[in-house]
């Protein structure tokens, strides 16, 4: 199971309703962090995610709501005494920013930083566990999109196959799991989709914040799991959203729908908007699978099979 939550769903600063873009996953023991607005580290210990498993933090651009909790995140990690090696990601000049913060003594980090600038769409990063791409988004800076994807995994194991077959338990059964071949005492040889189930598919999700509508949003939602987009506007407020690089609750909700995306979580919320239940009405005739998100809200991605 993957857990998302949105630590931060308002845009521009923070009001008492809403803190500023950050939306974390977490799998498999790590948290990977999509922006890093003020008062992340805040958010955080309101959350049920620990600073100390954070892996990775991927930032789209350099505006402040999106950027301006990193120095606070890192420092805290260090007054933690982390000695994990993190990962950044983001825009070309992320590296002169950390070096420049440090060299004021703004920043001090003791522990392993590993900084990837995205200067092209693609793959940016592969842990094997799962890859990270970018495409270019259509923002009024240079803005990134992000797409986290797991690889198929392999079939349950079916121990009764396994043991009509003759397969001893223990490490041979770790051998076939992995998807290799085995030879038994006898001379035999079993395959692994012998014992194996079909594969079982990764799960996948898109990060698109900042943006108004542009093909780096289908490329990175197609067929996702679940979007995370912005909707910093109301519905009918297209306009004044695309002149300022941003897109509307339902622009969000076309993109899913026209990508085939599983569900939706509409984030980066203008602060003018006090409430937002009329607003998730509209959209969800849309795209029925909308939420709006609040800060703090958590949502699951379970696998299927």
């Amino acid at each position: 199971m993957i857990t998302v939550t949105t630590l931060g769903t308002g845009s521009g600063k923070p009001t008492p309703e809403r803190n500023v873009s950050c939306t974390t996953v977490f799998r498999d023991g790590d948290l990977i962090l999509f922006d890093c607005g003020e008062g992340t580290q805040v958010q955080l210990t309101h959350s049920q995610h620990r600073p100390g498993t954070i892996r990775l933090i991927c930032i789209t651009h350099f505006h402040g709501d999106h950027i301006n909790g990193l120095p606070g995140l890192l420092g805290t990690l260090q007054l933690n005494q982390r000695t994990e090696s993190l990962t950044l990601i983001g825009p070309e000049g992320l590296e002169r920013y950390v070096r420049t913060l440090a060299r004021l003594g703004v920043l001090g980090v003791g522990y392993p930083l590993e900084i990837l600038e995205v200067k092209e769409a693609g793959v940016v990063y592969d842990c094997g566990d799962f890859a990270i791409s970018a495409e270019r988004l259509k923002h009024r800076i240079a803005c990134w999109g992000y797409r986290m994807t797991e690889p198929d995994r392999p079939g349950r194991f079916d121990l009764e196959a396994a043991r009509a077959l003759g397969v001893p338990s223990g490490p041979l059964y770790g051998r076939l799991q992995r998807g290799e071949s085995i030879e038994l005492a006898d001379g035999s040889v079993v395959r692994p989709e012998q014992v194996l189930g079909g594969a079982r598919k990764g799960l996948s999700l898109a990060y698109c914040c900042d943006t108004q509508p542009c093909e780096g949003v289908g490329l990175l939602a197609q067929g996702v799991d679940l979007l995370v987009h912005e909707g910093t506007y109301a519905p009918d407020e297209g306009q004044i959203a695309h002149s300022r690089g941003h897109s509307t609750m339902a622009d969000a909700a076309r993109a899913a729908r026209d990508n085939g995306v599983g569900r939706l979580i509409i984030t980066h919320i203008s602060p003018k908007y006090m409430r937002t239940d009329g607003f998730e009405r509209q959209v969800r005739e849309i795209f029925a699978a909308t939420r709006i998100a609040r800060d703090l809200d958590v949502f699951e991605l379970a696998y299927t099979n």
